[in-house]
């Protein structure tokens, strides 16, 4: 409703602070305000650990907390050439965070949430994805209308009796979607879908978590292309 959002601890206010993201204000204790001297124009109040642990939402908010503004949208329903991630309906705020880290580490292009996905700027996202959050594009749109307007990207989508990934040849371009934590991939982008992939399983485990799919998966992409 007021277009900020919350970002804690003294790494992750770095990378905003370095980023081009526009700050509101900085509340920090006496001693990191007196171990890092900014030199940017934002306002910085002084508070005590006891008002800090009030503002913040982890219970360790190591000594800053910075207040941001949420940036206005401008996502393009046409992509340019790249490796891209959808993600359908990705609701745990920990896996959101941790493919946005996963797609800074292995240098993809973007990251699409189906509009129906959790909120990027939410303080957990914002938690798992530290400083990624601040350098990987990431776009909210209808994942059906994102692939119809760009049909030149193949899209892969894993599935049980998919094409193991360890034999696939992956494009060079493409949108990787991974699907919802629970139901997969929905029924309505299937058609959508030109590459089935699977991770193949070798023990016991029942599944694999939407953040730890998408690292395996990215990797095979990447270690290809």
């Amino acid at each position: 409703m007021y277009g900020k959002f919350l970002v804690e601890g003294h790494k992750t206010v770095l990378e905003l602070l370095s980023s081009g993201f526009k700050i509101d204000s900085i509340y920090a204790t006496a001693k990191w305000i007196s171990e890092n001297k900014i030199n940017f124009n934002v306002l910085i109040a002084e508070v005590t650990e006891a008002e800090l642990q009030k503002i913040a939402t982890h219970e360790n908010p190591q000594e800053v907390i910075a207040v941001a503004n949420i940036p206005a949208s401008s996502a393009d329903a046409q992509l340019k050439k790249g490796k891209y991630i959808a993600l359908d309906q990705i609701n745990d705020p920990g896996n959101a965070g941790t493919i946005i880290r996963i797609a800074d580490w292995f240098g993809l292009d973007g990251v699409i949430f189906s509009e129906n996905s959790v909120d990027v700027f939410n303080p957990k996202v914002v938690s798992a994805a530290k400083g990624s959050l601040f350098r990987v594009p990431f776009y909210y749109m209808d994942l059906e209308k994102c692939f119809a307007a760009n049909g030149h990207f193949p899209v892969l989508g894993t599935f049980m009796e998919g094409e193991s990934i360890y034999s696939k040849q992956f494009p060079t371009d493409g949108i990787l979607l991974i699907g919802n934590e629970a139901n997969g991939i929905s029924e309505s982008l299937s058609a959508a879908i030109q590459h089935r992939i699977s991770i193949p399983k070798f023990g016991q485990a029942e599944s694999l978590n939407a953040g730890v799919a998408a690292g395996i998966l990215i990797s095979e992409w990447k270690k290809q292309a």
